[in-house]
């Protein structure tokens, strides 16, 4: 990890996480019991930080200094409101293009994503609090350096995300295998969020329930199904093609 930006202490990662810092993710040694955990936890809840649980041995591993239990990885971006965003390019005479991913875990994935969606001009991705890839260095490499320049959300609920999307004037297509719809029954030329599922069980049921349209890439080979930056290159695609 000696090329990760982090900080270690109880302290010194909640006073981070006061200041505003934007941090990634946050490592809690799972035996770390008393007030400060409980005060730690409810920053990151306030503050919408992703944190894991971690045994001690795995902690040690991460960081063999004297960590008191607790590590938080800087995040190499500033996360962006979504809302702010969107107004911005509607305000400029732009119909917003937003991907959510819905805990694509990847960081190859991720970072595949992240290049090809900055390529096309998406206005703002939005991913959850947990469940997501660990947006770090890696990640800013996998991307090809595009991560630095695409608008990156960060939110709990992205069921309630969707239902604010739908209110402010986009349409939200899920992208699943659950629908006999193909991707081109769309018009992605208004206002549109393009939601993505994870690669283990795609777009959770809660998120399912929200979408406006369900539509999925035709299979004509024996592989039931594509990885999922691929998956999004293909409907990001399809979305800029009927744009221009």
């Amino acid at each position: 990890m000696a090329n990760e930006n982090y900080i270690f202490g109880m302290h010194p990662v909640m006073e981070a996480i006061k200041a505003n810092k934007e941090i990634d993710k946050v490592f809690i040694q799972s035996d770390l019991r008393g007030p400060h955990v409980t005060e730690l936890r409810k920053l990151l809840k306030t503050h919408k930080v992703s944190s894991q649980n971690l045994p001690l041995g795995r902690m040690n591993h991460l960081y063999k200094k004297n960590h008191q239990g607790v590590v938080a990885f800087l995040s190499p971006i500033d996360y962006q409101p979504y809302q702010e965003v969107i107004s911005n390019a509607f305000e400029s005479g732009k119909m917003p293009l937003v991907l959510i991913l819905d805990r694509v875990s990847d960081v190859g994935n991720f970072g595949a994503i992240c290049r090809t969606a900055e390529c096309t001009g998406v206005d703002c991705i939005i991913i959850p609090v947990k469940g997501s890839a660990q947006i770090n260095g890696e990640a800013v490499k996998r991307s090809s350096g595009a991560l630095l320049n695409v608008n990156i959300s960060k939110e709990r609920d992205l069921a309630a995300v969707a239902e604010d999307l739908k209110s402010m004037g986009l349409q939200v297509v899920g992208c699943t295998e659950k629908t006999e719809d193909l991707i081109y029954s769309v018009d992605y030329k208004m206002p549109t969020a393009i939601v993505m599922g994870s690669e283990e069980d795609g777009i959770n049921s809660q998120l399912m329930k929200t979408l406006d349209a369900k539509v999925k890439i035709p299979m004509i080979g024996n592989t039931e199904s594509l990885n999922v930056s691929v998956s999004a290159g293909v409907i990001i695609y399809e979305a800029i093609r009927q744009r221009i």
